[in-house]
């Protein structure tokens, strides 16, 4: 078995969230955990992956067939398992990651540069969270139809609307990782700096007009009602 294949586990297709914006979601080796890799197409036609899952034959055939993968991102240190594989199948592509995750994700793969530095260079907003420890950006793509996505990491689940069943499901709802869109209580542990502020940052969030989309890496993405559901989620 190559070390490619024996990263690829169970995952589903590619769903497109806007023009030039996929999602597809995939497994982990041990745990029910979803986790969505996001593929986003430049005004070039180059493209970026972020929060890279190894996929199946037919999955990367779909994968470059939307455009010359140029940079990969690895959004924080918990988000690296397949940062390597990515890597040497695209040799050529710049390998990404947060300031604050730099000295994690080089101990398993080099990386080439901040997306605090490369990202806006490619219309990208880059964006520190309130609230936060240091460990993810927020990211607000520019869509092909003039709107924009906001692309988190861990900061937000929404695992409400399709939990993940069995045993593995019954601990992450246990867990307070199933529900609507919202912080983890995991994720109040490891991330939460301070409540108000986060709570004033969503909300900031919320007051923008040209949020259509919220993607993060665990869950259903966001289509409608991004307003509300983030103040909601500020507040749970």
């Amino acid at each position: 078995m190559s070390d490619w294949e024996h990263h690829v586990h169970p995952h589903g297709e590619f769903e497109a969230l806007a023009v030039g914006l996929w999602q597809v979601t995939g497994s982990l080796a041990r745990g029910p955990l979803p986790r969505n890799m996001h593929v986003w197409r430049a005004s070039s036609g180059e493209v970026l992956v972020h929060s890279v899952v190894c996929l199946d034959d037919a999955g990367m055939a779909t994968l470059d067939a939307l455009g010359t993968v140029e940079w990969i991102v690895v959004p924080c240190a918990m988000h690296r398992a397949d940062a390597r594989a990515y890597r040497e199948r695209y040799p050529d592509a710049k390998l990404l990651c947060p300031a604050a995750a730099r000295a994690k994700v080089e101990e398993v793969v080099p990386v080439d540069d901040l997306c605090e530095e490369v990202l806006p260079t490619l219309g990208i907003e880059v964006i520190e969270p309130q609230g936060l420890k240091p460990y993810e950006l927020h990211l607000v793509l520019p869509l092909e139809d003039g709107s924009k996505a906001l692309l988190m990491t861990d900061a937000l689940f929404n695992l409400g609307g399709s939990p993940p069943s069995g045993f593995g499901g019954l601990m992450l709802k246990w867990m307070g990782s199933v529900g609507p869109l919202g912080m983890t209580r995991l994720g109040r542990w490891l991330l939460l700096k301070d409540q108000e502020q986060w709570r004033r940052y969503l909300d900031e969030l919320a007051e923008r007009g040209d949020l259509s989309l919220v993607c993060m890496s665990h869950g259903e993405a966001l289509h409608e009602n991004v307003s509300s559901s983030l103040r909601a989620a500020a507040r749970r």
